[in-house]
């Protein structure tokens, strides 16, 4: 009996996983080339690394800096696995950052889309974006719920949506990682709520890696099922790619996975205003770093600096 209990489990596994996989691959998940990606000729060439830009819609989300603009309290995470497969840099951007003629990445994105998102990516990391998603915020913290919560640090305390965070530590369930995410606790124009997003992408990372969804198949499917509810996609980033990818991370230590911010610097106007600029010494580093065999070691200089 308990081998036909065994039986009968592993067939419900396979059924849900692949009503997961048909449901991640749908074609009305799928993001058209033309509107995921810019012009080729303005692009890095391609070559045998992996780069997965993330972006994670709030749309409930409690930013009140900028509320013309509805990329505050979304998530820009760029993943990038060079060549070698033997490192996973994650890189979380923040959308306040000006680009050009008092813009912001942010106001870019919401006007240009996904084409220019990519191109500005790729023009300020130098490395060619492979695939993107976008993520709801609400499939996002099915997937949370299900790896059991997630631990996070924060630099501050600060209360949002009718819950306390504390300095420190913080135990997080799909709910309020969404809040923690979104909210802006601090008047620097998003540096602190940057810093949030990149702890819970952080945090994310090592729970799908530790999580054991390979040894349990009911987890396994239900994970893809939740991250398969509410996303789109370029065409290319199947499930075959995206076990490409999760298997290359699975087989890394914590200690070559690392997840940081962009560096920028910050300055305040006469007027009060926060003002922020990618950092002109860091990001030239950093562009050379991830086309380069510094990648781990510039990763963990970032880290130390707290980035």
């Amino acid at each position: 009996m308990a081998k036909l209990t065994k039986m009968v489990s592993a067939i419900g596994s396979l059924k849900d996983l692949n009503s997961a996989r048909a449901e991640f691959d749908d074609a009305s998940k799928t993001i058209p080339a033309e509107a995921a990606f810019p012009p080729e000729d303005i692009r890095p060439l391609a070559d045998d690394s992996r780069t997965l830009m993330l972006r994670i819609t709030n749309p409930g989300n409690l930013a009140e800096a900028a509320p013309q603009s509805s990329s505050q309290g979304d998530t820009f995470a760029v993943i990038h696995v060079p060549a070698a497969g033997d490192y996973a840099a994650g890189l979380v951007l923040n959308p306040s950052t000006q680009i050009e003629a008092g813009q912001t990445f942010g106001t870019i994105a919401d006007e240009g889309g996904w084409p220019v998102i990519v191109a500005m990516a790729e023009e300020f990391l130098g490395i060619r974006i492979d695939h993107i998603a976008q993520l709801e915020s609400d499939a996002l913290g099915r997937v949370i719920d299900e790896l059991g919560g997630l631990q996070v640090y924060s630099r501050a305390a600060f209360s949002a949506g009718s819950t306390d965070f504390v300095e420190g530590t913080n135990n997080l369930d799909g709910a309020t990682s969404a809040i923690f995410t979104a909210a802006d606790p601090v008047d620097d124009a998003g540096q602190t709520r940057t810093r949030n997003q990149r702890a819970v992408v952080r945090a994310l990372v090592q729970g799908l890696k530790s999580g054991g969804l390979v040894k349990d198949p009911n987890k396994g499917a239900a994970v893809l099922g939740h991250f398969a509810s509410g996303i789109q996609h370029n065409a290319e980033l199947t499930t075959s790619e995206l076990v490409k990818i999760a298997n290359n991370l699975r087989t890394l230590q914590m200690d070559d996975i690392a997840v940081v911010t962009v560096p920028t610097n910050s300055r305040r106007e006469d007027d009060g205003t926060v003002i922020i600029d990618f950092d002109p010494e860091a990001v030239p580093a950093l562009k050379n770093a991830l086309t380069s065999n510094d990648l781990a070691d510039f990763f963990r200089y970032l880290i130390s600096l707290g980035y």
